[in-house]
């Protein structure tokens, strides 16, 4: 309670009234976990009295509050905080804002950059303003930004590589309902509910592992990540059925899973393999900052690229084609996938029919010099 009398504030002079920053500044603290569901608000007359403003003002706040289904107020028990309704919240909304919220798993890794291009280009078309938000991998700061967005009264939210599920397990009912109440887009993560643009990441592991193949490697290496998850599991497993259309028997032992998708994770991986009794011929690494990790590992322990190793990535990021040697990868189209998830969330905010409600790209190999000739 005290930190609510800390962190609300008032300006006469601002164009909205009292009453209504009270109102923006709760919901927002309640939005950011900062007040949490059971905590209770200020007596009237105790903030009334902090802020130095009319007891009805405060009273005014709290009633715009309750409508929205925020708090509650009792008889003898005060102002309780209640479980955030993201959608309640979501259909106070009225009047467009012109803005989108775009939530990302990072802004390091180049992937996004390109994918945010493609975003911003099409939301410049009809002059929107976005928020992007980065939550470091973390799935709880996805819903923390989600909900404090929501709370911002963005027209649409875009989520990139992230489970969003736990927004239909809070009371904001089914995905449907919530997406009449804030039309928002999943990019990159699929089998996600509703609109959504996801690549064709299975074909991505088959098409590297094959090129691979077909250059006559039988003992190929994977660098990906520790566990299979939604995003990860498909690569994997166009990885596998590579092997198995060749009719390669797999090894267990040529599976280094590490813990990130960055360059000293596939330098990790790279070691791990090449440190076998028996190490493999080439390596597909899941991502083009693991096999840059993974080309510079290897040509530390005294491998030539292609002649000793080679190697694939997956991505096209720019840095693919500037390494010695340039690495062949498969293209995964961020940026197509940026602009066709805007696309799509503005025809949503527009309160059109998507023609198509899922999309997924194809993915294209992209020859470098990482392979070398067909043996």
């Amino acid at each position: 309670m005290n930190e609510i009398l800390d962190l609300v504030s008032v300006n006469p002079k601002q164009e909205i009234t009292l009453a209504h920053q009270i109102k923006q500044q709760i919901t927002w603290l309640i939005a950011s976990g900062k007040v949490k569901p059971g905590d209770h608000l200020p007596a009237l007359r105790q903030l009334a009295q902090h802020l130095s403003i009319n007891l009805h003002t405060v009273r005014s706040a709290y009633r715009m509050l309750e409508t929205d289904g925020l708090v509650e107020t009792r008889q003898g028990r005060g102002t309780q905080v209640l479980a955030f309704d993201l959608k309640r919240i979501s259909q106070a909304a009225s009047i467009r804002t012109h803005t989108v919220g775009v939530i990302l798993a990072s802004l390091f890794n180049p992937f996004y950059h390109a994918l945010l291009q493609g975003v911003s280009e099409e939301a410049d078309q009809d002059q929107t303003l976005l928020f992007v938000c980065s939550t470091q991998d973390d799935p709880s700061e996805a819903m923390r930004y989600f909900y404090q967005l929501s709370a911002r009264q963005v027209d649409g939210i875009i989520v990139v590589s992230h489970d969003m599920e736990g927004l239909f397990k809070k009371g904001s009912g089914s995905a449907s309902k919530l997406h009449n109440a804030l039309p928002f887009v999943m990019a990159d993560w699929p089998g996600s509910p509703g609109p959504s643009v996801n690549l064709d990441l299975e074909g991505a592991g088959f098409l590297a592992t094959q090129h691979l193949i077909q250059h006559g490697h039988r003992r190929i290496g994977l660098v990906t990540y520790s566990s299979d998850n939604i995003t990860t599991g498909p690569v994997n497993s166009g990885y596998f059925r590579a092997l198995r259309e060749a009719g390669i028997q797999h090894d267990p032992a040529l599976v280094a899973r590490v813990g990130g998708f960055d360059f000293a994770s596939g330098a990790e991986g790279a070691r791990r393999l090449a440190g076998l009794p028996q190490p493999p011929t080439a390596i597909f690494a899941i991502t083009d900052l693991m096999a840059a990790g993974a080309l510079q590992a290897l040509k530390g322990l005294g491998y030539r690229i292609p002649q000793d190793m080679a190697l694939v990535g997956f991505n096209d990021i720019p840095l693919a084609g500037m390494l010695d040697p340039p690495l062949t990868t498969v293209a995964a189209p961020a940026y197509q996938m940026g602009r066709t998830a805007m696309h799509m969330l503005s025809g949503l905010i527009a309160g059109k029919r998507l023609s198509q409600a899922r999309v997924t790209l194809p993915t294209a190999l992209v020859v470098r010099q990482s392979c070398g000739e067909h043996h």
